[in-house]
Parts: structure tokens; C-alpha cells; sequence
């Protein structure tokens, strides 16, 4: 179930006020913010335990003290697994990194700020597109190639950035350098000069991406000062300034003097782009919403697009209205041609179906934003040459060229990233969009061309990244991923063909509500299975009652279905993947389980067997003390049909191998003086499987799960002693009173909460029941 503001609608439609959404839908889909802003949901995360929880874009919750982080926890605490993942899971600092590792395992990190690549190798996988080894996976991904489009800037513009360099200068006479290169951003920037300075960088940043957003945000300057009763000797608050500056800007938009904009007509043109059926779709990305709202009524005009044509995508819109639009863009028969998003749409969106041309038509000031956006095209499952084309203004004006410079260099490192397959968030070691955009801010104040070509002096230590993150984590060989699982059956096919003949000779299942031919396995959505499936998602369902779910075993036209679906809006995939796990599946498997009568088991006799032998085939269970089976063993116990126990109890797997009754399984008629006499051993093979296999199993498990709580002991207290000491260095010259009393009782409480909740689950974890759960499935005899 997706929660997004339609399932939540759909949840106050269908369930009780007091009811639990999370108890009603056993698989849910929902954002974090969904969950932070309501209050409601909270209280129902509190009240619920989940298998898996999986966080994606953890990086968004690794700051505990936030929101997001503190939900994050919470959720961390109410499950058995918890999986996280992102493309950049820290920000360049430890303790927020920590972070994410302590809901993993609250003891793998003793110090916040001091671990070390050992302490948390267990707990995180690493990869790179480079590590992959699969000629077909590595096929999914394309070589790009990237433009650069130069758009030589009007006399007009050159006036309008001249005024905009001569603010700029301006406010440099008066400032010395230790106050842009080090404190821009810091207490002091009321400083008169360093506000100048800002504001004609903000003013370039915002022509950077359009006349347009260049002229809101003059205009928001201008309506600001209608409101304030005193005003400061600043340029943003010159009147006669910003009045200039708005005239400029109007009269370039009105004689259709924006050098970059005519660039990227041409350039549309040149592909033969006129937005029609036929041609090619296109991303273009924009900062800004008033630069988006320009494109869109420039193309139109020029263009003669209409609405269904063009998209724009940008934050202020509905979750809905945002899945639509993308959902709409990545189908081979829509109508959308072109779509404009602001960097709203460079995160958890999929744009390269159908689509692998991409404009920026600025350039964001961050290597990680400008990587997220060209990710959006440029990504596993592309299937044609992927055109990042970057729209470049070029200026001879003193200043302003090496403005532009600095911002262009961007580019290039972005590129250089990409060759050497890196990550964009290491190049600086800032690991924030906002850092970076800081960064690039001060290279222009400080007309210093160098300073985006290393990693800056930064006060986190590169050391601690160096050690952490520099390459892949090894790599785990396993010989046989896949483990072979013991079954009477030779293939699947010949399992759900059976199962089908079982249901209806059971009358559990009327002749025509399915069939299996080929691989197709067709099962009619009747009222009942309609029901009893009420949470799956409603495009994943027939029309309707009468019509069919359709299931395959061929993985290349389940393949084949889902990217034919993807050509046409509103279309589920025509063929899902027959598994046993796909909820029609599961729905079939309970009819039949409903039709074997309870402590039951099947008996059959087999010719191919040695004479007056009985074989029970036996499920041995055993649990821990959280209720989950922790040993599962299926295996057979023979016995003489006079009496006694022929042999030790063997693997079932042995006993098909030996035996080979799953080749041809023909059963011969069956006395009720056998059923009597097989019932006659039954104790004894009940006895047998207990003593001489269930309790040996057990033993060695115990063995190994106290080897287990041992090591896990040792961390407790090693855990514990750490934090105890750095609670001394903290605490321990302080005064024992007031505040600083509350705050060292706060984190012995802390540190006893984790303990005790760490410990108590590691007991129930790794503690066996005594007695295992012993189940006949069935006996073979002959």
C-alpha cells in the first residue's frame, strides 16, 4: 500500500477512526516527512512491529536531533532488519555517520567522533559502478557524451552584469580578504560591504538561470521595502538602484535579448525538435521556478506547444500531481515532449525511460546536485546513448568572465568525476549541496579560479573519511548463491500443475476459475479472491470480477510485459511472475492447506520401496524466545513395520536421492490394517526423531548460539566501559548539581536503556525452547 495523500484518503475511507493502518496493510510504501507531519501515525509506528523496515536516502535522517532522525530511531527500534541505503550516506562528519551504524547496532560504535573501518565493516556494503562484474548488468548502463552549448551574452545582458560586477568590486574595495575567504557566511555578515557583496553574487547566481528569475527576485527586493520602517545604507535597499536594475532586466526580456535562451532554440532545432509526436523527449533542468514558468511560455510560443506537450515539475506541486507527471513522461504513448523540473526532480525519480536527452540549463553551484541531475538520465537501465547538454554563457567583460569561469568549472569536474567513476560528494569532502554552493560562492567573491580544482581545508577530518569510504568493501564470495530446495517435484511447472488438480478434484477450486498451459498459469478474479486480496495495489488487478490474473514462469515475458506497459499511461504489466510468494499464489497454497484435514498426515505406498519398511517424513521446528524458528529441518525416520528403528534418521533430500520417489510417485491401494499398523509406530518414530536427531540439532545450535551471547557479552562491556569513561572526561571535573547533574543522569539512562534493550534481545535472540515442534507430514511405506 503507497501512502501518499491518495492512500491516506483511501485509509479514512475504509478503516475505523481508532484502526491501525499498519495492522491492516502488512507492506506499506510512505514517505518519512508523510509520517514526521502526522502525528497520528506516530502514535501507530509506537504500537507496531515490522519484519523489514528499509530507508532510502538515509542520509535525509542521520541527524538524530532532526525530525526525520528522531522518527528514524523510533522505526529502528520496531523491527527485526532495518536496511538502509543511499548513494551518499554521510555528510563528512563522524558522529552523523555513527548515527545511521547505531540503528543498525547500537554497540558496533563505541566513540561518535573516533572509530575506526573495523568497528563498522559488518554493518555496510560499498559499491561502484566499476565493481560490477556481469557482462549483462554492466549492459544496462550506456557511455554518455556531453555538449556544451556556448551562448555569447547581448550587449544588453553585458550592461545589465556589468552594473551587477560594479556592485560587486564596490563592496570588495572595503573588505579584506580573511573576511570573504574565511567569515563570508559567519557573525559578521551585517558588515555593510559583505551584504553588497552577496547581494550582487545572489543577483549573478539568479541571471545565471534566466533574465526572468533575475527579475523576480528584484522585484521581491522591491516589495520587501514597502514593509520596513528603517533602512540600512545597502544596495538591496537602494531604491534607485533596483529600480535601474528591473529596467534592464524588462527591456532584455521584451526585445528578446536572453543570449541563452535563443542558444537553446537553435539547439532544439538544429536536433530537428519541434515538439511533435515523432520526436524525441527532453529534461530540462532549471534552479528556478520563474526561469521554468519563462521556458514554458517561450516554447509554447515558439514552438506551438500545448499544454499536453509540455510538463513542469518542481516542489510546489502534490506528491499525486508529481507521481503523475513522471508516471505519464515514462510511457511510450504520452503526449509530454519535454519536461521542465526544477532540482525537485533530480532526486527518487526514474526520467530515462523513453528519454535520454537532458538539459542544464544552468548550472547548479554543487558537484552533488549537477551529479543527481545527470543521474536522472545517465542510469542503470538506459538503453540508447545518454545527451547531458549543458547550456554555457561566455562573456569577454573583465570579472564577469571569470565568473563565468568558475561556475563553468563545475562542469568539467563533474565529468572528470564520472570518467574515473567516483563519487561527486568526495571531490570537495563538504558532502552537502548547501556546502558547496558556500564553496563556489566565496570562489567568486574571491575571484579565485583555483579554489574548485582540490578539496578545500575543512574542520572534519579527511583522514576519518579517507579510512572509511576510499574504496569498495570487500566483496563476499559465495560458491552456490543459490541453494537447491528439496522438492517432490522436478520443476515448478510440474508443482503448480499439481496443485491445480489437487485444489479442483477438492472442489476447492470450480474447473474454470484457472488454468496452466504453457508457462501461463490464468487464475479468475472471483469475489472471493477480489476480497480477500482488498491491499493489492488496484493496477495490479484485473479489470474487474470474471477477469484474470495472468502468471509466468518465463522471466523474458514477464520482462517483455513490464516494458510494454510502460509504452502505454494507466497499464499495468500484462504478465506478472508466478512465485510462490505472489499473493494469488499464496491465496491458492491456503486453499489447499484448507483442505487437508488438521494432524492429518498423507500416506502412500510405494512399490520402488524396500519391502515392510515405513519411512515418516518429519518437520523438527525449534524457536528462540522472540517466536521465530531459528532451526527448520525436514527429515525421515525409518522403521521396520514390525517394529523398531531400521536406521538413524536421515536429510529428506538423502532419502529422495536414494529412493528416487519423486520420479515417478504411483501409490498402490492402501488397508485399513496398514493405516492402523503405520499408526502403531508412530510414537516410536515420534521418540526416535527427538532423541536421535531434533536433540543432537539442538545441541549443536545451543553450542554455537552461546559461543554467540559470549562475544556479544564482551561488547556489552566493552561498549560499556567506554562510554563510561568518555562520561568522566565530560563530566567528571563539573560540579554534581543543577543542570550539568541532568544532563549525566540523562546519559546513564541512556546508556542503561541501550544495554538493557540490547541485551534482553540478544537472550531472546539466541535462547532455544526446550522442547522442538515435531510434525508428520507424511509416510511412505511399503
Amino acid at each position: 500500500m503507497r501512502l501518499d495523500s491518495d492512500g491516506i484518503s483511501r485509509i479514512k475511507s475504509e478503516l475505523p477512526i481508532n484502526k491501525n493502518p499498519f495492522d491492516y496493510y502488512d507492506k506499506t510504501i510512505v514517505s518519512i516527512d508523510t509520517l514526521k507531519n502526522n502525528a497520528k501515525f506516530q502514535h501507530y509506528i509506537e504500537k507496531t512491529r515490522w519484519d523489514i523496515v528499509v530507508i532510502d536516502e538515509c542520509h535525509t535522517v542521520a541527524n538524530s536531533s532532526s525530525q526525520r532522525g528522531g522518527l528514524a530511531q523510533l522505526l529502528s527500534t520496531k523491527c527485526e532488519s532495518l536496511i538502509l541505503t543511499s548513494a551518499t550516506p554521510h555528510n563528512g562528519k563522524p558522529e552523523n555517520f555513527a548515527n545511521l551504524i547505531n540503528m543498525i547496532e547500537p554497540l558496533a560504535i563505541k566513540e561518535e567522533y573516533n572509530y575506526s573501518r573495523e568497528d563498522i565493516k559488518d554493518y555496510y556494503v560499498r559499491r561502484f559502478k566499476n565493481d560490477i562484474d556481469d557482462d549483462a548488468v554492466r549492459s544496462n548502463f550506456q557511455d554518455r557524451e556531453v555538449v556544451s552549448i556556448h551562448a555569447q551574452l547581448s550587449d544588453a545582458e553585458n550592461e545589465f552584469l556589468q552594473i551587477q560586477q560594479n556592485i560587486k568590486f564596490a563592496a570588495l574595495q572595503n573588505l579584506m580578504p580573511d573576511d570573504i575567504s574565511t567569515d563570508l557566511f559567519g557573525k559578521q555578515t551585517s558588515n555593510k560591504q559583505k551584504k553588497d557583496l552577496l547581494f550582487a553574487i545572489g543577483l549573478f547566481k539568479s541571471y545565471m538561470s534566466s533574465p526572468e528569475a533575475a527579475l523576480k527576485s528584484i522585484e521581491n527586493r522591491i516589495s520587501k521595502l514597502d514593509a520596513l520602517t528603517e533602512q540600512e545604507d545597502i544596495v538591496e535597499q537602494n531604491r534607485d538602484v533596483l529600480y535601474n536594475l528591473k529596467a534592464k532586466l524588462e527591456a532584455i526580456i521584451h526585445h528578446k535579448q536572453d543570449a541563452k535562451y535563443l542558444a537553446f532554440r537553435k539547439k532544439l532545432i538544429d536536433l530537428g525538435w519541434y515538439g511533435r509526436k515523432r520526436d524525441f523527449r527532453i529534461v530540462v533542468f532549471a534552479e528556478r521556478i520563474e526561469t521554468l514558468k519563462a521556458l514554458k511560455t517561450k516554447l509554447q510560443s515558439d514552438f506551438d506547444l500545448d499544454d499536453s506537450v509540455i510538463a513542469d515539475f518542481h516542489g510546489s506541486l502534490t506528491d499525486m500531481e508529481q507521481q503523475r507527471i513522471i508516471d505519464d513522461f515514462g510511457k511510450e504513448d504520452s503526449d509530454y515532449r519535454i519536461l521542465l523540473t526544477s532540482d525537485a526532480g533530480s532526486q527518487g525519480v526514474n526520467l530515462h525511460y523513453y528519454c535520454n536527452h537532458m538539459f542544464n540549463y544552468d548550472i547548479p553551484w554543487s558537484l552533488i546536485t549537477l551529479e543527481q541531475r545527470n543521474g536522472r538520465i545517465d542510469r542503470y537501465g538506459q538503453t540508447k546513448t545518454p545527451f547531458i547538454h549543458y547550456m554555457v554563457a561566455t562573456s569577454d567583460l573583465d570579472g564577469l568572465k571569470d565568473d563565468l569561469h568558475i561556475v563553468n568549472k563545475l562542469k568539467e569536474k563533474e565529468e572528470a568525476v564520472y570518467q574515473s567513476l567516483g563519487d561527486a560528494a568526495s571531490v570537495y569532502k563538504l558532502y552537502e549541496a548547501s556546502a558547496e554552493e558556500e564553496l563556489v560562492t566565496t570562489a567568486i567573491a574571491t575571484g579565485n579560479r583555483d579554489m574548485l580544482d582540490g578539496a578545500p581545508t575543512s574542520e572534519e577530518s579527511d583522514d576519518w573519511f579517507d579510512a572509511l569510504f576510499d574504496e569498495s568493501t570487500p566483496r563476499l564470495a559465495i560458491e552456490d548463491p543459490i541453494v537447491e530446495e528439496v522438492s517432490l517435484f522436478e520443476n515448478d511447472k510440474s508443482y503448480y500443475t499439481a496443485l491445480l488438480e489437487q485444489l479442483k478434484s477438492e472442489n476447492s477450486l470450480k474447473t474454470d476459475d484457472a488454468c496452466f498451459e504453457g508457462d501461463l498459469l490464468e487464475v479468475k478474479n472471483t469475489p472471493e479472491l477480489d476480497r480477500i486480496l482488498y491491499d493489492l495495489p488496484k493496477e495490479a488487478k484485473p479489470g474487474g470480477i470474471g477477469d484474470v490474473y495472468q502468471l509466468s514462469l518465463n522471466r523474458e515475458d514477464v520482462q517483455k510485459a513490464i516494458s510494454d506497459a510502460r509504452k502505454r499511461k494507466g497499464e499495468w504489466a500484462r504478465f506478472q511472475m508466478l512465485y510462490e510468494l505472489h499473493p494469488v499464489v499464496r491465496y491458492l497454497m491456503t486453499q489447499l492447506e484448507a483442505s487437508v484435514d488438521k494432524d492429518v498426515a498423507l500416506v502412500s505406498k510405494i512399490n520402488r520401496l524396500p519391502k515392510d519398511m515405513a519411512y515418516y517424513l518429519i518437520q523438527g521446528l525449534v524457536a528462540n524466545n522472540l517466536g521465530q524458528s531459528i532451526l527448520s529441518d525436514l527429515f525421515v525416520v525409518p522403521m521396520h513395520r514390525s517394529g523398531g528403528l531400521a536406521d538413524r534418521p536421515m536429510k529428506f533430500a538423502d532419502f529422495l536421492k536414494e529412493h528416487q520417489i519423486n520420479k515417478e510417485l504411483y501409490t498402490v491401494e492402501i488397508t485399513d490394517e496398514e493405516i492402523k499398523q503405520l499408526e502403531v509406530l508412530l510414537p516410536d518414530a515420534i521418540k526416535f526423531a527427538h532423541q536421535l536427531h531434533m536433540d543432537q540439532q539442538q545441541q549443536k545450535l545451543q553450542l554455537e548460539m552461546e559461543k554467540e551471547m559470549a562475544v556479544y557479552e564482551e561488547k556489552m562491556r566493552n561498549w560499556k566501559r567506554s562510554k563510561e569513561h568518555q562520561m568522566e572526561i565530560k563530566f567528571g571535573d563539573k560540579p554534581e548539581y543543577g543542570f550539568v547533574k541532568r544532563r549525566r543522569r540523562d546519559k546513564e539512562i541512556e546508556i542503561e536503556t541501550i544495554l538493557n534493550r540490547s541485551s534482553q534481545y540478544f537472550k531472546d535472540l539466541t535462547s532455544l525452547n526446550s522442547v522442538p515442534y515435531l510434525k508428520v507430514l507424511a509416510v511412505f511405506y511399503n
